[in-house]
């Protein structure tokens, strides 16, 4: 197979499911592949060709089967393909028979969404859990993979060894790294909870939502402040937290924290090494549950937001749900969202609309809860 030109990393995005998971699950198949479609083109990879397959059962050892996989490999060679992109996880021997007598390189939906995070991390802290994040998603699947630690994908920064080949070499100098990398977290984590406590009495409001709901805009008119924005999947990963701006001579003083954008089956090695950041959410009074009002499939994501906000223990804090970008429907489609939604509020952060109104909501909702403190 001759090199992509210009480096083009040209890839087949692949699902597969058991007849019996798709039937019982209602899978949307397009919707997947979609989103997987957009995380690819996130990290740098070309979509060629999407497929999908049902099948009586998973094969174990290459997890589509030998005459799918053979197929796909020939249509690889043809179209200049080189990685085969899986929704699905696969095992480390998976991996190595899926990859066995080609040049392709067998990735999954959780490796591109790290490789993301790998992109999109600047601060020191933030790369240190993206590579925690990594390894303990690498480790348990090295017994399986003629690979070692040198040879990491996607550029998470742990380099070494040239040629050495040893499992076990592999596993130890993993434990050892993920051990200094607890350990180097702990303290950031640690130095932040001094830095929350040190807050006083403010009141605290957390901006949650699926990635690219448009939260750092939204953020940055609330606290009439600039933080990065880019129209792009997990542009922001570290927390920012400023003062929130409620209106002149308000009664109360409220701070407010950018966070991560969350996605369907974020993995859940990265909830893990993103605690200190998530720990805006969890020790917040008050969360903004920001949704992209012009989403195909709104409900969709409200439920995997709401799911991951009940994995790091948050279900338990007071929501309002804020439909974004309200510029993009028309008013059937808003009629259609308040007839679900019946509390919840229309803005645009990009163009300034609702943006008083929803000031408003929070300082009413500010009010109340304090009531009952």
């Amino acid at each position: 197979m001759e090199s992509n030109v210009n480096n083009i990393k040209k890839a087949y995005i692949i699902f597969v499911a058991d007849s019996k998971q798709y039937r019982n699950s209602k899978i949307n198949i397009d919707n997947i592949l979609d989103e997987l479609s957009m995380l690819c083109d996130t990290a740098g990879y070309e979509v060629v060709e999407r497929y999908s397959f049902i099948q009586q059962k998973i094969t174990a050892g290459t997890y589509i089967g030998t005459g799918k996989l053979e197929s796909l490999k020939e249509s690889a060679l043809t179209d200049n393909v080189e990685y085969f992109v899986f929704d699905n996880e696969l095992s480390g021997s998976q991996v190595n028979a899926i990859e066995e007598g080609s040049n392709i390189t067998a990735l999954t939906r959780t490796e591109i969404i790290l490789e993301i995070f790998a992109m999109r991390a600047k601060t020191m802290t933030a790369k240190m859990q993206v590579e925690l994040a990594f390894l303990e998603f690498e480790y348990p699947r090295l017994k399986g993979k003629r690979t070692n630690l040198s040879q990491i994908k996607g550029g998470i920064g742990l380099r070494g060894g040239a040629g050495e080949k040893q499992l076990e070499y592999d596993r130890r100098r993993a434990r050892e790294r993920i051990h200094k990398l607890k350990t180097q977290l702990s303290k950031v984590e640690k130095s932040a909870s001094t830095g929350r406590k040190s807050r006083g009495n403010a009141f605290r409001v957390a901006i949650v939502g699926y990635t690219n709901a448009g939260k750092s805009t939204l953020f940055n008119l609330l606290c009439k402040e600039s933080v990065y924005v880019e129209d792009k999947l997990f542009a922001t990963l570290d927390t920012h937290t400023r003062k929130l701006y409620l209106g002149d001579d308000t009664p109360v003083e409220a701070i407010i924290s950018d966070t991560v954008g969350f996605i369907d089956r974020l993995p859940h090695t990265l909830v893990a090494s993103f605690k200190s950041t998530l720990s805006e959410v969890v020790e917040a009074d008050l969360l903004l549950h920001l949704v992209d009002a012009s989403d195909e499939n709104i409900n969709d994501k409200l439920i995997q937001v709401e799911s991951i906000i009940k994995e790091i223990d948050a279900s338990h804090i007071k929501r309002i749900v804020v439909f974004n970008k309200i510029d993009n429907i028309d008013e059937v489609q808003k009629n259609k969202i308040s007839t679900s939604y019946d509390d919840s509020i229309f803005i645009s952060a990009k163009n300034n609309i609702n943006i008083e109104m929803l000031r408003k909501k929070i300082l009413d909702n500010i009010l109340e809860l304090r009531k009952e403190i």
